[in-house]
């Protein structure tokens, strides 16, 4: 192999060790494979005869795709199919902003090119990256997006006519980038949130069992995830004639379902940050185990069901939050923001095989939203022929507004108007996905992204696990076999299996004990602590960054003024961010949003001598330490609440 190689595998190997010894490793190139020349008198990497660059202007070709590009801003991901000789890749480092990821999925090629193309001066600008499968490239999607990142696809037209995953590889990156956003944006808009509902009833949540020690305590014990799909009031007869044949996992929503048709399960799962106890709160609940994470809503612990446990996502700050308080290990744990997905990852923690979902459709078969008998019945999903295209309606307004009012109290103007919106919103989000029989199906975009999250928990556990759909009608989930509830059961349910012998033996399982409240006590105040001192700096920070904004109230205001104020409060965020935000998760969860637009701001206009680019940064900055002095006011209030609880 080439010096070259090794040159430009000595900066892959920075980021992909893995990747950069599979490079070094090929000892033979047996593609056939050759650099030619083009009519401008370029080089042109020739593959099977047929060469990937313009045979009149390669470079050329470079600059006008990377001309097109849709975004471009600093934080902008170009993702390239290809490196063919890296006029692309070249010409996007040089000329746009961002980064840049090249996706190659043939070795040879890429060993090929490395070999001869010197990418040490593109490497250097720490810019450039290489994926040369799914994983690696979806791995860098997650690595390198930024708050309010874009993204573009480029390529050359031989990668779209001869790359043999590039229809494959196109439609990820539809998918993975709606992911990554979603999960990003969700996680920076939401944590605070979810800190201060986590903190609600903080010392008794910290009572509850915890799942987490009962790993594998249900081995091999089939399991049905019980949601409100459509495709559980079509099976009930059938979960009810099989329920003693499995554990049965349930969603809130779909619990009035099941208690309607005699049917118990035996646990219910609800993650919810608002008062969904309307939805549990039934006679049976005393004999139904009810799981939550941290930040559930916690009226379920007035609901005298016959155990409670709790789990802990190490997805979220706030779950990593209360770990940290009670110096409690962390343990791998998984919810993706959806109550269905957090029951199937319990049911695969306690050791479950088979997993059969059932009611998890996904989309809106046979016009139906939601299972009858479930509090959402009369949503449903109509063609509209004059428009040509999908609708939810209702179809009985006042029936649906109680339901989806049932736990706030509102007057009927107020509910009317919740109602509209969320069909509004509804509607705006419809979206079609792939059907069990190749067909398309309408459905919600959030549903869509949990076909995702469950294709993803497949490609990461089916090795370990029978995993079936039993949503038969609804969306095609990959890596679950799709197979009707009745033969699911029949096929891998043993006749002689005992689910009460099971659950007996689960019960009886010895409980490791509760977390330490004097620990938890110990380290809230050393959180309180902190808080103060972060309040001393940012307290006349925020009156500073009030007088930044006066000076553009006057006609012709003094840029280097402006300049010397705006550096003043930089050093000041710079400190809270470097001493603070990065070493105390308390003051990451409190402030990471406001944190984000400032980084943000400050990303786009790494040089600020404009008055308009000062006077922006100065409102991000303003609303940065207002935000950052409301929160940690804020939070020292509940925290020292959660102590006084703690101390009774």
């Amino acid at each position: 192999m080439s010096d070259i190689l090794h040159i430009n595998c000595s900066y892959i190997a920075k980021k992909n060790k893995t990747l950069a010894d599979k490079l070094l490793s090929i000892k033979e190139i047996d593609k056939n494979i050759a650099i030619d020349t083009n009519l401008a008198g370029e080089y042109n990497l020739v593959i099977d005869g047929i060469p990937l660059h313009s045979i009149t202007g390669a470079i050329e070709e470079a600059k006008n795709i990377a001309s097109s590009v849709s975004h471009n801003d600093y934080g902008t991901l170009h993702i390239i199919y290809g490196l063919g000789l890296g006029y692309l890749a070249d010409e996007f480092v040089q000329s746009l902003k961002g980064r840049i990821i090249v996706y190659e999925p043939d070795l040879q090629t890429l060993a090929f090119v490395l070999s001869a193309v010197d990418f040490s001066e593109n490497f250097k600008t720490g810019r450039l990256f290489f994926a040369t499968d799914a994983l690696e490239l979806k791995n860098l999607l997650y690595e390198l997006f930024r708050f309010k990142s874009n993204a573009t696809f480029s390529y050359l037209d031989y990668h779209k006519n001869h790359g043999h995953d590039f229809y494959e590889i196109s439609e990820l990156l539809k998918r993975e980038l709606v992911l990554v956003e979603h999960n990003y944006t969700f996680q920076v808009n939401n944590t605070r949130d979810f800190f201060f509902s986590t903190l609600k009833r903080l010392g008794e949540k910290y009572r509850l069992k915890r799942l987490s020690d009962y790993k594998d305590a249900l081995k091999d014990v089939p399991a049905v995830i019980t949601s409100a799909g459509p495709s559980l009031s079509k099976n009930i007869s059938i979960l009810k004639e099989y329920q003693d044949k499995a554990a049965i996992f349930c969603v809130g929503t779909a619990l009035s379902t099941l208690y309607k048709n005699g049917i118990t399960p035996d646990f219910v799962n609800a993650i919810e940050r608002i008062n969904t106890s309307h939805h549990y709160n039934l006679p049976f609940a005393r004999d139904i185990a009810f799981i939550c994470e941290q930040f559930s809503e916690p009226s379920y612990l007035d609901v005298d069901f016959k155990e409670k446990f709790i789990t802990s996502s190490l997805e979220n700050d706030d779950a990593r939050w209360f770990l940290e308080k009670a110096e409690a290990p962390f343990i791998d744990f998984e919810t993706k923001g959806t109550v269905a997905y957090h029951a199937l990852y319990c049911a695969y923690y306690l050791g479950c095989n088979p997993i059969i979902l059932l009611g998890q459709d996904l989309a809106y078969s046979d016009g139906a939203c939601y299972s009858k008998g479930s509090k959402f019945e009369d949503l449903e999903c109509v063609f509209d022929e004059t428009e040509q295209k999908f609708k939810i309606v209702v179809k009985d307004f006042d029936k649906f507004k109680n339901a989806y009012c049932a736990s706030v109290d509102w007057d009927d103007e107020k509910k009317n108007k919740a109602v509209k919106f969320r069909l509004k919103y509804l509607n705006d989000k419809l979206v079609t996905v792939k059907g069990q029989t190749g067909n398309l199906l309408p459905t919600d975009s959030v549903y869509s992204l949990f076909i995702d999250y469950l294709q993803g928990f497949s490609a990461r556990y089916n090795d370990v696990r029978t995993l079936i759909n039993s949503s038969i009608g609804g969306a095609l989930i990959q890596g679950f076999d799709t197979m009707p509830l009745d033969e699911a059961i029949n096929k891998y349910v043993s006749v002689d299996f005992n689910k009460s012998a099971a659950m007996d033996n689960f019960y009886n399982i010895k409980n490791l004990g509760h977390y330490d409240l004097n620990k938890i006590r110990k380290n809230i105040t050393k959180d309180i602590d902190v808080i103060n001192t972060v309040l001393k700096i940012a307290e006349p920070a925020c009156v500073s960054a009030e007088k930044l904004l006066s000076v553009y109230e006057k006609e012709c205001p003094d840029i280097s003024v402006a300049q010397k104020m705006l550096d003043k409060l930089a050093a000041v965020y710079a400190h809270i961010i470097n001493d603070y935000l990065l070493k105390y998760r308390i003051i990451k969860m409190l402030t990471v949003k406001e944190y984000n637009e400032v980084a943000y701001l400050t990303r786009e206009h790494p040089v600020f001598d404009d008055l308009a680019v000062i006077k922006e940064l100065a409102q991000a900055y303003y609303g940065y330490f207002r935000s950052c002095v409301l929160n940690l006011r804020t939070a020292l209030k509940e925290l020292e609440n959660v102590l006084k609880e703690l101390e009774k």
